[in-house]
């Protein structure tokens, strides 16, 4: 009789890796940064492909050089707005991606939201490739994605919850409904930490590639500059024409029973470790 083996599932290791200075170190180091936006004007704009709730004034620059991003009340149905940058189409097989975010002190989602930032990898050159493609698992030639955000736990916590990766790939496990939503890549419980509402915090995210063929890939995360969460065995791929290629900001409610905001700042994507600004 054959067995079916399990896929590989990655390993949470943030603590090990704080205590490991050469593994911190190298996590931690400097590269080429790629693109930076301190949203100065509206001439930041330009350089996003697709901008949700622009001309609806749910996007807009506020002195002294912040985009606020608002997802309007809609009576319990969806919604959302927010800014989607590609760096394609060569792509990258590591980033780290870091902006600053505060969320309106009324902020309140509800239960289920996807605000903060995110990072995705696809095949080709399709700037929207992958997009409306929730609850469904990747194949391992065509998608992934992480976004750095959010989760009450139906409630259990404030708003607006503890931070997490939210994320999709080809070794991403099955929902009790039998779909295939983002799994909860999370810290350990003691150390969830949940944003001050009305407060600035610097956010940082790392995902690297693995090797097709192994499960060495990485995803990591800091907040305020101190190492969030790690995981190490990731087999994000199959194929190297997979690569990391878009970087989103966000503000979306499933159930949008008020107004929700959420303000960015000083976004950077580096190949290296990028940290809270001097």
């Amino acid at each position: 009789m054959k067995i079916l083996q399990e896929p590989p599932y990655p390993t949470l290791v943030t603590r090990e890796s704080r205590k490991d200075k050469a593994v911190l170190t190298a996590l931690e180091k400097p590269g080429k940064i790629l693109f930076s936006d301190d949203f100065a004007t509206d001439a930041s704009f330009k350089h996003y492909f697709e901008i949700r709730g622009l001309k609806e004034g749910r996007v807009k620059i506020e002195p002294p050089g912040i985009v606020k991003v608002t997802a309007p009340a809609n009576g319990g149905q969806a919604s959302g707005a927010g800014l989607s940058y590609w760096f394609g189409p060569e792509g990258q097989d590591k980033v780290y991606l870091r902006c600053y975010i505060k969320f309106a002190a009324n902020y309140d989602q509800g239960s289920l939201n996807h605000t903060g930032c995110s990072l995705a990898g696809v095949s080709g050159n399709n700037k929207w490739g992958g997009m409306g493609q929730a609850g469904i698992r990747p194949k391992g030639d065509d998608r992934l994605s992480a976004g750095f955000e959010p989760w009450r736990e139906w409630g259990r916590h404030d708003s607006p919850g503890y931070m997490f990766l939210y994320t999709y790939w080809m070794d991403m496990r099955r929902d009790r409904d039998g779909n295939y939503w983002g799994n909860m890549m999370t810290p350990e419980p003691e150390e969830r930490f949940i944003p001050k509402r009305g407060q600035w915090h610097c956010m940082e995210m790392m995902i690297r590639l693995n090797e097709p063929g192994k499960a060495d890939g990485e995803m990591a995360a800091w907040i305020d500059g101190k190492l969030y969460i790690h995981y190490k065995g990731f087999r994000w791929r199959t194929s190297d024409t997979l690569k990391l290629k878009r970087f989103g900001l966000d503000v979306y409610i499933h159930r949008a029973a008020q107004e929700n905001t959420v303000w960015y700042d000083d976004v950077v994507l580096s190949t290296g470790y990028i940290g809270p600004r001097k």
